[in-house]
């Protein structure tokens, strides 16, 4: 009996730390805000490859746009905080959306506070749950 509750007990922690710990992609801007976090402010490419299409040959538009990033925050020594603003679908099928966002870097430099905004077009595909599959400057 203690054998079958203690197994049962193991399951259940399983799947409840599965579920826990499974990326959100269950719809579009919320795929978008997920992998931009990921991807631009915690710069952890493992969870924001969890939010992108297999074939990723269409991000490396995002991707060149962290590396000038990093390479602005070693050249005037600041770190840039980065904020998601406007997320909006613009056009969503039942398994292709569009998402369009505002990226905004912020920072002090020189003791002035500086902010700058690029707004960016996400194409997604529903495989199995929302994917990243393109991002490009809009």
């Amino acid at each position: 009996m203690l054998t079958v509750l203690c197994l049962s007990g193991a399951v259940t922690v399983y799947i409840l730390y599965s579920r826990a710990s499974a990326p959100d992609r269950t719809s579009p801007e919320v795929t978008v805000v997920n992998y931009l976090q990921a991807f631009l402010i915690d710069r952890n490419d493992a969870r924001a490859e969890a939010h992108t299409c297999q074939d990723s040959t269409g991000l490396g538009a995002i991707e060149r746009f962290r590396d000038e990033i990093v390479a602005r925050e070693r050249e005037l020594e600041v770190s840039f905080s980065i904020n998601i603003e406007r997320v909006t679908v613009f056009q969503a099928g039942s398994s292709d959306a569009v998402v369009a966002a505002v990226v905004r870097r912020s920072a002090s430099v020189d003791g002035l506070q500086q902010s700058l905004t690029d707004g960016w077009r996400f194409e997604l595909r529903d495989l199995d749950g929302w994917r990243v599959c393109r991002a490009e400057l809009a």
